[in-house]
């Protein structure tokens, strides 16, 4: 009896000793003293995509009716919050599709290359097209924003879902958090980003949140319409295998065990 109270007293306490063991798997960047942040990509800016939607608006100071050609709606109608045109409820807002070989229909203009610029340089380009246009001394600006600029983040996450941003630069830490982070099943070495390619087809990267060298990684910064997976862990997966009966005989079995650890002291003293 003794020797059996004991055996299971060491089962116990070795079960206990690997839990505290798998704690090096949680914590992020468990390297940071170490870490260079000089490599990474601090400048990074997103880049138009095929299947992006773009809002586009041209605007002058001086004379807003020279540019009018230049836009689907009036920009001094648009309530921007609601992407609604403000005059006699009018419809939403018309959006640019950026097509398979990277172009917009752009008014006047006609078809436009935008695929690979970014947002800036997208401005500065439509605005070059447009000058030769307009009369001498009016001037425009133009402001292009990408409207379904969306993530997913699904797997092991408290709330899983798909994002919709509105900041040109989001990172894959910062998806986690919208997403209420990883559950504590949730593997935190190989958290998956499915990219799509101009193709159609997707490449799949993967990053060790461990390791504060991924914040230089090159996809730690999510691109629209990437999807952020998280697996689950070993002990997810045993967890499943197991039915809620079982789960129940192991706990009684624990609380048995450790009321005749209880009792065998108290009987000893």
């Amino acid at each position: 009896m003794r020797l059996s109270i004991k055996c299971c007293i060491m089962v116990i306490g070795l079960l206990w000793l690997c839990s505290c063991a798998n704690y090096k798997d949680i914590p992020y960047f468990q390297n940071a003293a170490q870490f260079d942040g000089s490599k990474g990509v601090s400048l990074y800016d997103m880049t138009i995509k095929p299947k992006d939607q773009l809002s586009i608006f041209v605007t002058s100071g001086k004379d807003q009716a020279a540019v009018s050609a230049f836009n689907m709606f009036d920009p001094t109608e648009i309530d921007y919050r609601a992407q609604t045109v403000g005059v006699r409820g009018r419809a939403l807002i018309h959006y640019y599709l950026v097509d398979n070989e990277g172009n917009i229909d752009f008014p006047v203009l006609g078809k436009v290359h935008v695929e690979g610029l970014t947002l800036d340089s997208a401005n500065c380009y439509i605005k070059k097209l447009i000058s030769p246009y307009l009369q001498a001394g009016i001037d425009c600006n133009v402001n292009a924003h990408i409207v379904n600029y969306n993530v997913t983040v699904m797997g092991e996450v408290q709330y899983p879902n798909t994002f919709k941003l509105t900041r040109p630069k989001v990172s894959v830490l910062e998806a986690l958090a919208m997403a209420g982070d990883m559950t504590i099943y949730g593997k935190r070495d190989n958290v998956k980003v499915l990219r799509e390619k101009t193709d159609g087809t997707y490449e799949v990267h993967e990053l060790d949140m461990r390791d504060a060298n991924t914040l230089n990684s090159p996809y730690y910064y999510l691109q629209q319409r990437d999807i952020v997976y998280v697996e689950p862990n070993i002990a997810m997966v045993q967890d499943s295998k197991i039915g809620t009966t079982t789960k129940l005989w192991v706990r009684g079995a624990h609380i048995t065990i450790s009321l005749g650890a209880l009792l065998y002291r108290v009987l000893q003293d």
